[in-house]
């Protein structure tokens, strides 16, 4: 087979050390989170196994990911997989947008505001986005997150706008 033919059919013979690009992509994004959440839980106290601190769980999780990011890169050089395609940015983008949406608004304009609009955010994620379903979703996740939060565990979160008093 020559090169032009290896080329046309796509043949992946020509792969340097990484020969799977997609899982050693996903291996360093798992890496990644983990340190960011090993890092963030310094602070916290880890404690011991019989009196267990409340930085106990954070870095043990982040260990655990951080071992399977390795595994993926170390799986990513032994194994052939497919090449890293590239991703339309719309869908992350949304659902961060929504997340730091609703941390912005959660305090000023109280769940029954900041909740909805966080999930119509993250539901322009989608192009086959249906706005009757999205609305009723958003109605009953709301309703569901005042009656778990404020009712059931009484946490002080804003239900409405300061202004109205609630």
């Amino acid at each position: 087979m020559t090169t032009a033919e290896k080329a046309v059919r796509g043949d992946d013979s020509r792969r340097g050390l990484i020969k799977a690009p997609t899982e050693f992509a996903a291996g360093l994004f798992l890496i990644a989170i983990a340190a960011i959440g090993f890092f963030g839980s310094l602070a916290l106290k880890f404690g011991t196994l019989s009196g267990i601190g409340p930085g106990l769980m954070p870095r043990v999780v982040s260990i655990l990911v951080a071992v399977f990011g390795v595994l993926l890169v170390v799986n990513s050089m032994i194994w052939k997989g497919p090449r890293l395609d590239s991703w339309p940015i719309r869908g992350p983008l949304c659902i961060l947008g929504s997340i730091v949406v609703f941390a912005l608004t959660i305090r000023p304009l109280g769940m029954l505001v900041a909740g909805p609009l966080a999930i119509i955010i993250s539901s322009l994620a989608d192009n086959d986005t249906r706005w009757k379903e999205i609305i009723i979703y958003a109605a009953v996740l709301t309703s569901i997150c005042y009656g778990l939060f404020k009712l059931m565990l009484r946490l002080p979160i804003p239900v409405l706008p300061p202004v109205l008093g609630y």
